[in-house]
């Protein structure tokens, strides 16, 4: 008998471990702001599939995308399973376990940024308020995209040659673009003649690269930095004005694949003396 009231003891007094299932029952408001999170859903966009295809469906990838074997992050991924009330996350050091994964600097290059030696962090961009504190704003919304970097065109004289500077300044507090391999940021420049048709264009991506030993490089914007590209001549073919575009693709692979989801970043326009 005394062994029976020992045992009711613990059962009704020692905190249970919550899974993500049980979580919904308390925390409603939460559980419904994160499932209609890209953190959620992390393993269902086609974009994901793509990229994992790609990577032979290596299971390293679903540590990340889905950690506890669901379709998605899940509560427990980032809360843990202690017992109940958990502490409150270390912030940026919870998001670097995954964001700064292989493949990924996001949580890093944070660290390195004017943003955190204001006292910025994770959540000052990512969430709205306290209140839609599993919101989580990202690349996957078109309108939080736009205006992530600025872009901007000069004309300079070299040995008497003119040189286009286009100069990319990101406007995030941390690498651009962030998230996984797969994603990139592509700077179109063209030359337009009298009649607004196209003498000449140039592109560059940027983003993570793989390198001759098949090894991931970083070539994403460094934040705070950004990057300038030059270009020779600009007037070439009969060019009188320059136009440029900073576009976000979620898909992997070259430009001329299409991606329905980029997102125009920034444009700018010059006229050429």
């Amino acid at each position: 008998m005394r062994w029976g009231l020992v045992l009711a003891a613990l059962i009704f007094t020692v905190p249970p471990v919550w899974g993500g299932e049980d979580c919904k029952a308390c925390h409603v408001e939460a559980a419904r702001q994160f499932e209609g999170t890209a953190m959620a859903k992390a393993t269902r966009s086609d974009d994901f599939k793509q990229e994992w295809a790609g990577a032979g469906q290596s299971p390293h990838c679903l540590s990340c995308h889905a950690p506890s074997g669901g379709e998605g992050v899940g509560c427990a991924d980032c809360h843990g399973t202690g017992p109940h009330p958990f502490a409150r996350l270390s912030i940026p050091g919870t998001c670097a376990r995954c964001h700064d994964a292989p493949g990924e600097s996001t949580v890093r290059s944070h660290q390195a940024s004017l943003a955190a030696r204001h006292g910025l962090n994770c959540l000052t961009c990512h969430v709205k308020s306290p209140k839609d504190s599993h919101s989580f704003l990202g690349a996957t919304n078109p309108e939080f995209l736009k205006g992530a970097a600025n872009l901007h065109l000069a004309v300079r004289k070299e040995s008497g040659t003119q040189v286009l500077v286009a100069a990319i300044r990101p406007r995030t507090g941390h690498a651009f673009p962030g998230g996984t391999t797969g994603r990139s940021v592509w700077l179109l420049v063209r030359g337009l003649d009298a009649s607004n048709s196209v003498c000449w264009q140039e592109k560059r991506r940027y983003g993570w690269l793989k390198g001759p030993k098949g090894q991931w490089e970083d070539a994403t914007l460094a934040p705070d930095i950004g990057a300038n590209l030059e270009l020779a001549e600009p007037g070439r073919k009969g060019a009188v004005r320059v136009e440029a575009e900073l576009v976000y693709r979620f898909r992997p692979g070259p430009f001329d694949e299409p991606d329905p989801r980029q997102v125009t970043v920034s444009r700018a326009t010059m006229t050429l003396q």
